[in-house]
């Protein structure tokens, strides 16, 4: 590194939240530690469904579609700040495993320049060609107006939102849950707040309609992220640059080179997987309004399976990123494999509530019934098995991203995609209907199941050094 900053002064309990993670029991640390993400996500999860069950019950399950077609872009599009938020997640956590609190501002502040310029590209990119976005996901006609609303929307929140997930990211890096928890649940609580009032049109407000969820959307999240820097300065964490600190926030083209060539795989993984469900989506909205509306309602339910696989495995990273900094390799195979049995235990938990339940749930999104329902029906009936396999890829995929090694894991995540969900759904389709889409996610999820176990078992990921080691 440069040494034209003054050294980083230690913030106030710099170190307090990593020290858990080094010396405390496993199991529960890593739940303890994986806890207040995994409330996080579940109370996303119910935005996002508190969200869809007022727009498929006030405009109409074309609407839904629109909602999932917008989510999924914005999903693809939030791999590049995946990652570098994992890169640099990475870095920070080893950094300030090893003592290094000079390098773990430097990390901040290249990456949130650069991730907050990223988005402003991607978003006016996105709002631009919206139209033509829609056309290659081939959205039904009926939701199309609904879907260019909503996407355009989505796309504006996009710099403040990407900002927000990766400064997330690093702060639950250094050790500490609790602040990335206390912010979310402020984002998450106004968009329960807004979106709806907003929708409607109520207290005497204009109704938007869908454009009110996403705005709403949007106000909730720059609220979150204006409180959430005050609290950091406020509280002088280790992500709050100051005085000649500022400075950092240029990016370092040697320190953004190597986050960017660590952050690569990942973010290029968010788009390969992200853009085979873009894929498969438009082969379901090719079946019709009526599967296209049955699997919207379905896949609704399936982020509730996924969400504490994807809690853990981050939880697991961070873990095991720290203690790897702290050259406590002893460890780290027993935060792999205790985080997977917890990973595995909780979808498998999840898989079953959510098939209990059935129509139950279902009915939220789905509110006429009928044939919508009995095909969302037969779709969650078939692939939400395949989450469980997902679980052990997404954890062993973790701890090895921890050690930086990010390209194995989207290869294996490319070849599952690509090689065996696609075709799996194309080359089947002629013989089976729609139900080749349905049965591709389960054979997609066991295949990425066995190459990680293959690759976490046999690989060389362990042999990598520290990432940071030959930036000066």
């Amino acid at each position: 590194f440069r040494s034209d900053v003054n050294a980083v002064q230690t913030p106030v309990n710099s170190t307090s939240h990593a020290r858990p993670l080094i010396d405390g029991a496993i199991t529960p640390t890593l739940a303890r530690f994986a806890l207040p993400l995994l409330t996080t996500n579940l109370l996303h999860m119910l935005t996002t469904t508190w969200g869809a069950i007022w727009v498929s019950h006030v405009l109409g399950a074309n609407a839904l579609t629109a909602v999932v077609t917008a989510n999924l872009f914005s999903q693809m599009m939030m791999g590049a700040a995946n990652g570098l938020g994992s890169a640099c997640g990475v870095a920070i956590g080893q950094s300030l495993g090893a003592g290094d609190l000079k390098s773990v501002t430097r990390v901040v502040g290249t990456t949130i320049t650069f991730v907050f310029g990223l988005a402003v590209i991607i978003a006016g990119i996105g709002f631009v060609f919206t139209p033509d976005i829609l056309g290659l996901m081939r959205t039904p006609q009926p939701a199309l107006g609904h879907s260019i609303t909503f996407m355009r929307l989505t796309c504006l929140t996009m710099p403040s939102l990407f900002t927000f997930v990766v400064m997330l990211i690093m702060l639950r890096n250094t050790g500490d849950a609790k602040t990335p928890f206390r912010f979310t649940l402020l984002w998450i609580g106004l968009s329960l707040l807004l979106s709806p009032i907003l929708l409607t049109g109520a207290f005497g407000l204009t109704r938007l309609g869908i454009a009110g969820v996403a705005i709403g959307n949007l106000i909730a999240n720059m609220v979150a992220l204006g409180a959430m820097i005050a609290y950091i300065y406020s509280h002088n964490l280790p992500l709050a640059l100051r005085g000649p600190q500022l400075r950092l926030l240029r990016p370092e083209p040697e320190l953004l080179g190597v986050l960017i060539r660590r952050g690569l795989p990942t973010a290029a993984e968010t788009f390969i997987v992200q853009g085979a469900y873009f894929t498969l989506l438009g082969v379901v909205n090719a079946q019709g309004a009526v599967t296209a509306a049955a699997y919207s309602g379905a896949a609704q339910l399936w982020g509730y399976v996924q969400m504490p696989s994807n809690a853990l495995a981050a939880s697991m990273s961070a873990m095991a990123a720290i203690n790897i900094g702290a050259g406590r390799w002893d460890r780290v195979e027993k935060i792999a494999w205790r985080g997977c049995a917890l990973s595995l235990g909780c979808a498998t938990a999840a898989t079953l509530l959510i098939l209990g339940l059935d129509d139950v749930v279902l009915l939220l999104f789905i509110p006429e019934g009928g044939e919508v329902l009995a095909i969302a029906q037969t779709i969650n009936r078939t692939a939400l098995w395949g989450w469980i396999a997902l679980s052990v890829s997404l954890g062993l995929f973790a701890v090895v991203r921890a050690n930086g090694a990010m390209l194995a894991p989207a290869l294996t995540f490319a070849a599952t995609m690509w090689l065996f969900r696609v075709p799996f759904a194309l080359l089947l389709q002629p013989l089976m209907g729609p139900a080749a889409i349905w049965w591709s996610f389960p054979f997609g999820s066991l295949s990425s199941g066995l190459l990680a176990y293959a690759y976490y078992r046999w690989g060389g990921w362990r042999t990598n050094g520290p990432m940071l080691a030959k930036v000066r």
